[in-house]
């Protein structure tokens, strides 16, 4: 058994020094990204795939985690899990599939299709045309006499396609395929910053970014709240590690509560929005000078009154940087439809966004003029402040040094008293695979992206103990909801010696 990954068509075009550039970059983040597997994966790099063989035998379960990692990886248009068969001829190459294939196939529609390459005595159409009769007259012959009925030859959309290539004097068939967003490997371009929220458009407009061979580092301006900065972390993080891993990213917060305070105070509430979106981009070109070559922005045309053509050309007088909105063109469905396939939309649709400064009547056609002479009301030395103080930190630690911090503010407990109630933060799939038991103890099962809406709905004279895996979710939520006001949360952290847990 073996993988085979196809590479990206776009880069298989190319002249052969960037291809060649494109493949070793590849090889870096495969390798990156397969690290922890190494002692079992054996990688071939030809010219127009990859090959991954197991060294040792495998459980599905590894198999399942390394296929879902490649399929992530930048660059990957495709991958296939083969068996590989030696040649000798057509029987002999039915024998071997038709245990993968017959249960699948007996009252269903299905169809052969054969690839070939080298000399053989028999084309591929002829291949096909055997291997259709074969699977017909076993179904017929050894299975019952009236599955003939319902097992056919389909050529269009059949149920089922048996998919064989046939490399010189080698057969390997195709067991499964999985498929992705290819896109040239990270690193291919230079760095970029992307500012970052917990909404729809922030997530997906980076995503694209990661989509375009940039390596991106998080810029988050902070406006209200450490839970706010904890939850764009939370998104982040999620981004990083499942879209561009093999890039070690920064994520540079900037504090902007007083400067909040400063619109809201001294802003005509007519212009807020827009001087807002001003000082941000003034702040983020003077980390842009250093070490980045654009700003990512999740702005959509006309999808809110400061992101109209006029509103968009005096934001972008306010710096000189290089600003790229990847969504520019969108619509909220398409955006929205991405964050599901990218699996954000649940960031997003369950935690509000902290935008504390949208204001009444908003100017759709601002003038340039106008909003100078209104943004001198800002003090400059908060501007100057808020950039010198901005914090820097490495992607693959800010969950965990702000958690650190902040969990003296949590109190953690080991074992629950029988009128405590566990609320299991973990997704259905994993409370299946991994099932929290515990006796005369109830259990809520919310997963993390319902807890802060349904936790409102609970009995409040209760006391709830969050527990998640590693105890970086149930920290996060329950930190968002003490800040709310909702003292009655613990974080349920069990002992591995606990013989009545299940972990």
């Amino acid at each position: 058994m073996k993988l085979i990954i196809k590479i990206s068509p776009e880069i298989i075009i190319k002249s052969k020094p960037v291809r060649k550039r494109a493949i070793k970059l590849l090889t870096q983040n495969i390798s990156i990204w397969l690290k922890e597997y190494k002692e079992k994966i054996k990688t071939l790099y030809l010219w127009d795939r990859i090959d991954i063989e197991w060294r040792i035998g495998i459980d599905e379960k590894t198999k399942n985690e390394i296929i879902k990692i490649i399929c992530n990886t930048p660059w990957v248009y495709s991958v296939f899990d083969v068996i590989e068969k030696d040649l000798i001829n057509l029987e002999n190459l039915f024998e071997d599939v038709k245990d993968l294939f017959l249960d699948k196939i007996v009252w269903k529609t299905f169809v052969v299709r054969v690839e070939r390459s080298w000399k053989h005595d028999f084309s591929s159409v002829e291949a096909e045309r055997l291997l259709w009769w074969l699977f017909l007259k076993y179904t017929n012959d050894e299975i019952w006499s009236s599955s003939w009925i319902l097992t056919k030859v389909k050529l269009e959309n059949p149920d089922i396609t048996i998919k064989i290539d046939i490399k010189d004097d080698k057969v390997f068939v195709v067991q499964n395929r999985y498929f992705w967003i290819w896109w040239y490997p990270t690193s291919f371009q230079w760095k970029v910053l992307s500012l970052i929220s917990w909404w729809f458009d922030s997530s997906v407009s980076t995503f694209l970014s990661m989509k375009r061979w940039c390596e991106v580092d998080f810029l988050f301006f902070n406006l209200w709240w450490s839970a706010h900065e904890l939850g764009v972390k939370q998104v982040a993080y999620y981004l990083w590690k499942n879209y561009s891993k093999s890039y070690k990213a920064n994520f540079i917060t900037i504090n902007f509560e007083e400067i909040i305070k400063e619109l809201l105070t001294k802003i005509n509430h007519k212009y807020r929005w827009i001087i807002l979106k001003r000082l941000m981009l003034r702040c983020a070109s003077q980390v842009w000078q250093k070490s980045h070559f654009t700003l990512i922005k999740w702005d959509s045309l006309w999808q809110v009154s400061s992101q109209t053509l006029v509103n968009l050309s005096v934001i972008d007088k306010a710096s000189n940087m290089l600003v790229l909105r990847p969504l520019i063109t969108y619509d909220k469905q398409e955006i929205i439809d991405i964050s599901k396939k990218i699996w954000t939309y649940s960031f997003a649709c369950n935690m509000p966004e902290y935008c504390w400064v949208i204001s009444d009547n908003p100017a759709t056609k601002s003038e340039e003029k106008v909003i100078i002479e209104e943004e001198k009301n800002v003090d400059e030395e908060l501007i100057l402040k808020a950039v010198e103080n901005k914090k820097v930190e490495k992607i693959e630690k800010v969950l965990i040094n702000d958690l650190q911090d902040l969990e003296k503010w949590l109190e953690i407990t080991y074992i629950p008293w029988d009128d405590e109630i566990v609320v299991d933060l973990r997704e259905e799939d994993k409370i299946i695979k991994e099932p929290l038991s515990l006796k005369k103890i109830q259990i809520l099962k919310i997963p993390f992206f319902d807890i802060n809406h349904k936790f409102t709905t609970l009995d409040q004279n209760k006391t709830y103990l969050f527990y998640c895996d590693k105890w970086v979710l149930s920290k996060l939520h329950a930190l968002y909801l003490k800040e709310r006001w909702f003292n009655n949360i613990k974080i349920f952290r069990p002992l591995k010696s606990e013989p009545d847990c299940k972990i």
